[in-house]
């Protein structure tokens, strides 16, 4: 059996907060509808964009938080990169967070920035920005050696002692050079 009533359904409008509110729409043109329509979508685009940056805000805090104090460990994870590999967080996306959110910290930018402006634009300034306050990664710009070594004892060792190795070899190369001459001579004799 067919009812002959037609269903109206009232159009949702966001106010400034995000809440709902009913229209009536009985007496509107289709060109208002869809100017309203259309304001609708911006408002809620606008609102979900705003809750995204937001929610992200609060992402990089926690992250943040949990790296500072390593809440990590309570869970028996080793390390952070271990933690954030089990909550579906990318390792690069991690650090980005916690490079703003240490920028944050240091006043170097304000959260309502990070809101107004988002993620990318604030990751080129710091990029951009050579700032001491912010941490600097703790990998060493210089590449590392590689070289084969001739028996299997002094590999051992060098392995087992690597920052005494880098520091023996930092302290001959500054200090002793006359020494670095004397050996170089006696390897290129030997190599003849």
């Amino acid at each position: 059996m067919k009812n002959n009533t037609k269903l109206i359904i009232n159009k949702r409008d966001i106010d400034s907060e995000g809440n709902a509110l009913l229209v009536d729409s009985s007496n509107v043109s289709k060109n208002d509808v869809e100017t309203d329509r259309y304001n609708t979508l911006k408002k809620k685009l606008y609102v979900n964009l705003r809750e995204g940056v937001s929610n992200r805000v609060e992402c990089m805090k926690i992250l943040k938080e949990i790296k500072d104090n390593e809440y990590y460990k309570l869970d028996g994870y080793k390390s952070f990169d271990a933690f954030i590999k089990d909550y579906d967080v990318a390792k690069t996306q991690a650090y980005n967070y916690l490079k703003i959110a240490n920028a944050i910290e240091a006043g170097v930018i304000e959260e309502q920035y990070v809101l107004d402006n988002g993620f990318r634009l604030i990751l080129s300034v710091l990029k951009d920005k050579e700032n001491p306050v912010l941490k600097k990664s703790k990998q060493n710009p210089i590449k590392p050696l590689r070289f084969q070594l001739k028996t299997q004892e002094s590999y051992d060792f060098y392995k087992n002692n690597a920052k005494f190795t880098s520091f023996m070899m930092q302290e001959i190369f500054e200090n002793q050079k006359d020494l670095i001459s004397k050996l170089f001579k006696m390897y290129k004799q030997l190599k003849g």
